[in-house]
């Protein structure tokens, strides 16, 4: 819950009162009950968007009904105290409302792109639902400057914006933990800091996904200083393509969802998985897993494996410990997978005897010159927990070319010089790495 926000007491109050009545999920961490069996267990919350029937989707217009939102929740009503949405157009103005009906919390996100009218709509929604009273918070924009759409400075007007109309309801905005890492600044215009994890994107093993959500966690949890710091996002999907080491699969979606959510209760996180239902729209702008995010089916089935979180099922720690590979020794860095020439694929690589959390990977190919992988903005490649790096090297024209490829070991407070083109790499870039690999193809 939002523990350091004055805003938030009459919502807290609301949410102890009903977790200690007899439908309140058990919040706290692994025990079972007293004769053995485990005691039920409702998540903190879900993401919700409802876009599963053929042929819907936001992006094209599609207005979902108040009867589709409202079949929707009865089906998770059970299973959540939170839902999360991403927009307030297009039907989704109604879901607040629904669902505060049906007794649920509301994180209500108003979707921003690069369309200023558009976006205008979706705040003054936002707005209009927040002074209702059915807006428990306000989320201004989901991963709106991961995609570029709009800069800090515009995201923040939007969000002061709201405050100044709605004051009493806390505000803020969901980005990657990565982007939260390089825009500080914007941690202060916000009531509580929402953050997104996909070891699955980061081509993580299933085996080292939520050790690598604890390591990315604590680092944003250090920055954001007195904001509490909850999970908007994080799931793997149970079908699709595999990125690096990250294989999907309904074992492994079902794995991550108990893990993640053993990690939550064992660590007192608030959170919103990602998510509750399938949606088939996803997959023309994410491939084939994009339509597999879901605990539910797009049909509303529950996918196998996925109840045991609700009986109550937890895991034992296996997130926290030195991310340090191979324990100590002298600092390495090497490739696991080179992709051929004329290869599109990612380069994979492992460090050993390094923390993780102190040291970065900067990447940079030759052609004709070289250059800063993957971009100029994203210079430094982040290593996992447990060593593994991936980094993608063709972003530009002609860098499936590249005849050479490098990596540097290198302190993650050192900003590794930016190349385009340049003959040779400065001489400080070997001075300060603690290990470097430079390979031929």
């Amino acid at each position: 819950m939002f523990r350091k926000m004055n805003g938030f007491l009459v919502v807290i109050l609301i949410f102890i009162m009903a977790a200690c009545g007899s439908g309140g999920g058990n919040s706290g961490g692994g025990g079972g009950s007293a004769d053995g069996e485990e005691d039920a267990y409702q998540t903190y919350g879900l993401n919700f968007s409802p876009y599963t029937g053929t042929g819907q989707d936001p992006n094209k217009g599609t207005v979902i009904s108040q009867s589709q939102i409202k079949s929707h929740l009865e089906t998770i009503l059970a299973y959540t105290k939170w839902i999360r949405t991403f927009g307030s157009s297009l039907g989704m103005e109604h879901a607040a409302k629904i669902a505060h009906n049906m007794g649920l919390f509301t994180a209500i996100g108003a979707w921003l792109g690069s369309n200023a009218i558009t976006n205008d709509e979706e705040v003054q929604n936002l707005i209009a639902g927040a002074k209702d009273g059915y807006v428990d918070l306000a989320i201004i924009g989901s991963e709106t400057l991961f995609r570029g759409d709009l800069t800090p400075a515009e995201l923040i007007v939007y969000i002061e914006w709201f405050r100044q109309e709605v004051p009493d309801v806390p505000v803020t905005t969901a980005e990657t933990y990565d982007i939260w890492l390089k825009n500080l600044d914007l941690i202060d215009h916000v009531d509580v800091v929402l953050a997104n994890y996909y070891s699955y994107w980061e081509g993580i093993h299933i085996d080292d996904a939520i050790a690598n959500v604890h390591n990315r966690h604590q680092q944003l949890v250090i920055k954001a200083g007195n904001k509490d710091v909850i999970v908007s996002e994080t799931g793997w999907p149970s079908a699709g393509d595999s990125i690096g080491q990250a294989v999907p699969t309904p074992e492994n979606a079902a794995d991550h969802f108990l893990n993640f959510i053993s990690w939550a209760r064992a660590e007192g996180v608030d959170y919103f998985y990602f998510e509750a239902f399938d949606e088939p729209w996803k997959s023309d702008y994410e491939g084939p897993q994009g339509a597999h995010w879901g605990i539910w089916t797009k049909d509303s089935e529950m996918k196998d494996g996925m109840m045991g979180v609700f009986n109550g099922e937890t895991i034992d720690d296996n997130w926290t410990g030195e991310c340090t590979p191979g324990g100590s020794g002298i600092p390495e860095i090497e490739f696991t997978y080179v992709p051929p020439i004329g290869s599109f694929n990612n380069l994979e690589g492992q460090v050993r005897h390094a923390d993780t959390n102190l040291y970065g990977a900067a990447v940079y190919i030759y052609t004709g010159g070289w250059w800063t992988k993957p971009y100029w903005n994203d210079p430094l490649t982040e290593i996992a927990c447990n060593g593994y790096f991936i980094c993608d090297i063709t972003t530009g024209g002609v860098d499936s070319t590249a005849t050479r490829i490098a990596a540097f070991l290198i302190p993650v407070a050192y900003d590794p010089p930016l190349m385009s083109g340049g003959i040779n790499l400065p001489d400080e870039l070997y001075d300060i790495a603690v290990d470097y690999i430079i390979v031929d193809r």
